[in-house]
């Protein structure tokens, strides 16, 4: 009875923190806010849901799946997340109109001056002795058509 009582607890936050990045998906005004809400409070919604789990089926092999679990959550949301936001951005996707600060366009603006840099940058030949890696067929990558 009690550990059902404690494990209520963390699954009830987590089941809480999933509900309100599902209504910060409804309600915030653009996609980058909306995947921000998504990524931060569901990924810590699915770890309570997951200690809550744990408290309620506690065993060895348990806590280890849910460590790797929660460990694998804690890392990949928030890259998948900034990573959706950067491709949207790149996409197009408009901001806000209560956006203030877009450093992403600082960072595509310098990303081009470098390509223009690197662009008027003449080629350089390879260093002698240096060999070039041969093309395929010949021998050293494996059979000849497979």
């Amino acid at each position: 009875m009690m550990r059902t009582v404690l494990a209520a607890i963390p699954l009830l936050v987590g089941a809480g923190l999933i509900a309100v990045s599902s209504l910060g998906l409804l309600r915030l005004p653009d996609v980058y806010n909306r995947m921000n809400a998504v990524a931060k409070a569901a990924s810590l919604g699915v770890v309570c849901v997951l200690l809550g789990v744990l408290v309620l089926l506690f065993d060895p092999r348990s806590a280890g799946v849910v460590t790797v679990a929660v460990a694998l959550q804690l890392l990949s949301a928030p890259v998948g997340g900034y990573a959706l936001a950067v491709a949207a951005y790149r996409a197009g996707s408009p901001l806000a109109a209560v956006t203030r600060y877009d450093d992403l366009a600082d960072a595509d603006a310098d990303a081009d001056a470098d390509a223009d840099a690197d662009a008027a940058t003449p080629e350089v030949e390879p260093r002698a002795g240096r060999r070039e890696r041969p093309p395929c067929g010949d021998g050293l990558d494996g059979p000849a058509g497979g």
